[in-house]
C-alpha cells in the first residue's frame, strides 16, 4: 500500500497507483491515466478479492473520497496503517522497538469533532448525467471530491459527524432556496452562502461557523435566528465575509460573534479546554482521551520538572502535564491559540504555565534556553510537513531529559528523526487511529539519550490531523 492510501502494481513495467484496491487482488481499472512516470486509475471489478475486502457503507463513497479506505475491513485497516508507518521508518533508516497495531479509535462512526461543508454554484455532476441547464439544479453543498477543489460534491448522507450535523446542513439549504439565495460561484468570486463549519463536542453541544460570499445583515441575521431557534444543540455561531476563492475558511478573518457562548468547553483527561471558532482540537476528541492519557503516563513528570510544548495550540497537551511539573510554557504562532491556552491555563486553576505567541523557529532557539533553561521535557507536535532543522538543532541544544513527538504524518516523523536520532535511540513507538476509514496515521514514540545522563525522548504517531 502506497502512502497516499492507494494499492500499486505494475502495468508493462509502469507504475500505477489504484484507488478502491487491496493489494493481492487481481482488478480491472477505469480512468487510467499518466502522471509524470506513474500511472493512475481505479478498481471497478476484481477476479480475485482480497478477503479483507468491504462493501462501502456510504453512498458517496466512491467520488467524495473523505473516507478512502471504506472498502477495506477495519482490523485490516490497522494492520496496513502498521505497515506504512513501517515503510516509512524503514526508508530513512530508522531503527526502534517493533511498531504494534494502532491503537483501534473508540468510534469507527461519526467521530468527528469538526466538519467543513462547502456551497458552489458549480457542482460536481455525475456520470451520465448529462448537460444541466437548470441553475438551481447547478448548486451543491457538500465537500469538495479528492483532487478537485473547485467542484463540490452534494451530500445526501455523511458517517463522520453525529446528529444535527446534516440535519443542519439540510436547513441552511432549505433556508437558502426558500429566500431564492445564491451559493458562492469561485469563478466569479460572488454568491451568498459559501461554507458551513460545525464544531461538536463529546457532550453534543455545537458551535456552527458561517461564511458568506456576500454582505446581506438582514439575511444573515435571519438564518442565525432560526438556527438558534431551531437546534437547541447549537450554543454558538460566528460567521465572516470572504470573496477570495482561495481563502479557507480557517483562512478567513471571523467578524463576529453572533450569539450564544463565545468558545465550546470541552473535557479531556480531567482538563477542561476552550475551544474557539479557529482553535485547532484533535478531530476524534475519545481517542485524544486515549493519546493525551498515554502522554502523561510516557512523561511521569517529576515536580521539579519544567516542561515545554512546541506548537502548542491550545495547551491541550501540556495542561495535561501542568498538574504535576515546576513549570508549562508553550510556543505557538497562532494569536488566537495562545489566547485560548492562556485562559484554559487559568480555567483550570494553575499557575504555573506560560504560553507564548510567536514563530516557533524564530522564538526557540539557543538564546531562548540560555535565558529560560534547560527542558526537561519537551513536547513536539507539528505541522503535517515537520519540524524545520534548525528546530531541531535547538531540540538537540537543550538536551532535554525525555521528547514526546506526536506526529500525523509517517514520512515527514521518519524524516524529522533522521536527524533526532543522532542523539537519541527510540524505545517506544506506538500508532493510534484517529482516522478511520482513511489512511491517515497518528504515532508516539520514546527515545533514550545516547550518553549516561538517561534522557528520554518519546514519541507518538496518531492517525491523521485536520
Amino acid at each position: 500500500m502506497h502512502s497516499t492510501g492507494r494499492s500499486s502494481g505494475f502495468v508493462g513495467g509502469k507504475r500505477i497507483y489504484l484507488d478502491n484496491g487491496i493489494p493481492g487482488e487481481t482488478v480491472t481499472a477505469k480512468d487510467v491515466r499518466k502522471e509524470a512516470d506513474y500511472m493512475r486509475g481505479t478498481v471497478i471489478s476484481y477476479e480475485e478479492a482480497s478477503p479483507d475486502r468491504a462493501i462501502p457503507f456510504c453512498s458517496h463513497y466512491e467520488i467524495c473520497g473523505g473516507c478512502n479506505w471504506q472498502h477495506i475491513q477495519y482490523p485490516a485497516q490497522l494492520r496496513w496503517k502498521k505497515n506504512l508507518l513501517e515503510k516509512a521508518l524503514l526508508k530513512y533508516g530508522i531503527e526502534g522497538p517493533e511498531i504494534p497495531l494502532p491503537i483501534e479509535s473508540p468510534k469507527t462512526e461519526f467521530y468527528r469533532h469538526r466538519l467543513e461543508y462547502s456551497f458552489s454554484a458549480r457542482r460536481w455532476y455525475l456520470e451520465g448525467e448529462g448537460k444541466v441547464n437548470d441553475p438551481r439544479q447547478r448548486i451543491a453543498a457538500g465537500f469538495h471530491p479528492a483532487g478537485n477543489p473547485d467542484k463540490v460534491l452534494d451530500i445526501r448522507e455523511c458517517f463522520l459527524q453525529e446528529k444535527p450535523s446534516l440535519q443542519i446542513l439540510e436547513f441552511v439549504k432549505s433556508f437558502c432556496d426558500s429566500h431564492s439565495l445564491s451559493y458562492y460561484d469561485p469563478k466569479e468570486s460572488s454568491g451568498f452562502m459559501r461554507t458551513l463549519v460545525i464544531r461538536r463536542t463529546k457532550s453534543g453541544e455545537c458551535m456552527i461557523i458561517l461564511i458568506f460570499g456576500e454582505e446581506m445583515p438582514e439575511m444573515i441575521q435571519l438564518l442565525i435566528e432560526q438556527l438558534f431557534s431551531t437546534f437547541d444543540e447549537v450554543k454558538s455561531i460566528w460567521w465572516g465575509i470572504s470573496t477570495d476563492p482561495t481563502r479557507s475558511s480557517q483562512e478567513t478573518q471571523i467578524i463576529q460573534h453572533q450569539g450564544g457562548s463565545a468558545f465550546l468547553e470541552e473535557e479531556a483527561n480531567g482538563i477542561r479546554l476552550r475551544i474557539g471558532p479557529g482553535s485547532f482540537y484533535q478531530p476524534n476528541p475519545l481517542q485524544a482521551d486515549n493519546i493525551y492519557a498515554k502522554i502523561r503516563e510516557l512523561a511521569n513528570v517529576r515536580s521539579t520538572d519544567y516542561v515545554m510544548d512546541l506548537y502548542c495550540g491550545i495547551g491541550s497537551l501540556s495542561l495535561g502535564l501542568a498538574k504535576y511539573a515546576a513549570r508549562v510554557e508553550g510556543i505557538e504562532g497562532s494569536p488566537l491559540a495562545i489566547e485560548d491556552a492562556s485562559s484554559n491555563a487559568e480555567m483550570n486553576g494553575f499557575s504555573n504555565c506560560r504560553y507564548i505567541q510567536g514563530d516557533v523557529l524564530k522564538t526557540f532557539n539557543r538564546e531562548y534556553v540560555d535565558e529560560n533553561g534547560q527542558p526537561d521535557i519537551i513536547l513536539l507536535d507539528p505541522p503535517r510537513s515537520g519540524t524545520l532543522i534548525e528546530i531541531k538543532k535547538t531540540i538537540l541544544y537543550a538536551s532535554p531529559r525525555k521528547i514526546i513527538y506526536l506526529s500525523c504524518n509517517p514520512l515527514s516523523l521518519a524524516f524529522d528523526l533522521k536527524m533526532l536520532t543522532q542523539d537519541y535511540k527510540i524505545t517506544y513507538i506506538q500508532p493510534f487511529d484517529q482516522f478511520p476509514h482513511t489512511h491517515h496515521l497518528e504515532t508516539p514514540k520514546r527515545k533514550f539519550w545516547r550518553n549516561p545522563a538517561s534522557v528520554l525522548l518519546n514519541l507518538l504517531f496518531q492517525s491523521g490531523c485536520s
